[in-house]
């Protein structure tokens, strides 16, 4: 099947975000984002080889971006996840579960 409309703006809404982060932020070269399927769930990457940042740098208030994008990952259910090291890049992954959020007679 295919997503379901709410669901698939939300993860192109995250997509807009992390990227707008990299242009804004990152100072990277290179991003790279990347979808597939495995078993019952849609994994999403998003990963740049910018200057990254300190952990603790995640709670900070100008880092609304982040806090929208893991807003909208809970929204449908997906697990959210940033990793960043200074100097080393920035990766964002989502994990969505796919039971029940799939239009089925479609193929994806």
């Amino acid at each position: 099947g295919v997503l379901l409309p709410e669901v698939h703006a939300q993860l192109i809404r995250i997509v807009q975000e992390a990227l707008s982060n990299v242009r804004k932020h990152a100072q990277a070269n290179h991003v790279w984002v990347t979808c597939h399927e495995a078993e019952d769930d849609l994994w999403l990457e998003i990963r740049d080889d910018g200057k990254g940042f300190a952990p603790e740098d995640v709670t900070r208030p100008s880092q609304h971006g982040l806090r929208g994008m893991r807003e909208r990952a809970d929204l449908i259910g997906a697990d959210f996840q940033v990793i960043s090291r200074q100097q080393g890049g920035t990766t964002i992954r989502v994990r969505l579960p796919l039971k029940g959020l799939l239009v089925e007679g479609e193929t994806l």
